[in-house]
């Protein structure tokens, strides 16, 4: 069966180090269970059984992670990372025609099940933010109009959470060698229209650094 879920999990995790010297970072714990863990609960509560997750820094240990993950699998990247561009395309012959990704650093609530329902080559989670931290999207009427710095004008008061639903058409648009999947395929699908965002209001938390891994900590999850 095809995978409607990718989790990306591959990265270095160098601004968590030295925490992630010796382990993966969607490995380390929150709330006493790896960060995967949640995640994947996550994508089965919305009904994603067969999921994809890659992986590159101490790959060995997020493969172990899996063995006892029904419908979970393993797709290790080497010898080089891939990026999330690269990532997807070599993980597409398991992939299914449309898939969900989040990264595996993430913690959400986010409605994946409202993503889904929206017929578009590609779905896109916003988060609402007072102060412009992250990368600003502009969304007009449901659709993506610019991403900062990407492609049209940015709006500095929504920005991306990392979760998306894809239609394999838009891994067509990232040519070989390319690592980044906004870069390539959406800097070529919002000029067109065909880009739809989806709101999100409620719990979102970017595990990236070691103050946001100790605040994550500290509230219990």
């Amino acid at each position: 069966m095809s995978a409607t879920a990718f989790v990306l999990a591959a990265g270095l995790g160098t601004r968590l180090r030295p925490l992630t010297l010796h382990t993966p970072k969607p490995l380390l714990p929150v709330a006493g269970r790896p960060m995967l863990d949640h995640t994947l609960e996550h994508l089965r509560r919305h009904g994603h059984e067969e999921v994809v997750v890659n992986a590159f820094w101490l790959a060995d240990q997020v493969v172990d992670w899996a063995r006892d993950k029904p419908g979970v699998t393993v797709i290790v990247e080497a010898p080089a990372i891939l990026g999330t561009g690269g990532g997807l395309k070599h993980a597409a012959p398991h992939l299914a025609e449309r898939f969900v990704v989040v990264n595996g650093d993430i913690l959400s609530d986010i409605d994946l099940g409202a993503l889904w329902a929206i017929d578009a080559p590609a779905v896109m989670a916003l988060r609402p933010q007072a102060t412009p931290v992250h990368t600003g999207v502009s969304l007009v009427d449901g659709v993506v109009r610019g991403i900062q710095n990407v492609v049209g004008t940015g709006d500095p008061a929504l920005h991306f959470t990392g979760v998306h639903v894809l239609h394999r058409v838009a891994l067509e648009l990232v040519p070989p060698g390319e690592q980044c999947i906004i870069r390539t395929a959406y800097r070529a699908l919002i000029p067109t229209g065909v880009v739809r965002g989806v709101v999100h209001a409620g719990r979102w938390t970017d595990i990236g650094t070691l103050d946001e891994y100790e605040a994550v900590r500290a509230g219990g999850g």
